[in-house]
């Protein structure tokens, strides 16, 4: 068993091109013996994105805090805290905090085909 603690995680700045106001923290991820899935917290400052992109991996992502725009393929949403999103495979997809205060959620992504 692994416990992540909030306080002994590292938070990183999302360096990708495409992101504003973007950071993660890697809770559960391979480096830890999670073989199957990373469970990653994302805050996005106010006025931030993450990049539009697709990939892949599906996400699973839950609102924790503040008030999103998520657009997906073709659709776009306003989220808030207490929402569940699934992304799909290779679907477009990009995270904006259209709020007055950080955004933050958890999102899972599949490290290994089953």
């Amino acid at each position: 068993m692994y416990v992540a603690r909030m306080k002994d995680v590292e938070e990183i700045e999302l360096a990708h091109e495409g992101a504003k106001g973007v950071k993660v923290k890697y809770l559960l991820h391979k480096g830890i013996g999670a073989k199957h899935l990373e469970l990653r917290l994302f805050t996005i400052e106010v006025g931030g994105y993450t990049p539009l992109e697709r990939h892949e991996h599906e996400h699973e992502v839950f609102i924790l805090h503040g008030k999103a725009l998520v657009k997906g393929g073709e659709v776009e949403m306003v989220v808030n805290a207490g929402d569940a999103i699934f992304i799909p495979s290779n679907e477009e997809h990009q995270f904006r905090n259209i709020g007055e205060e950080k955004v933050e959620f958890l999102c899972t992504k599949q490290t290994l085909h089953l």
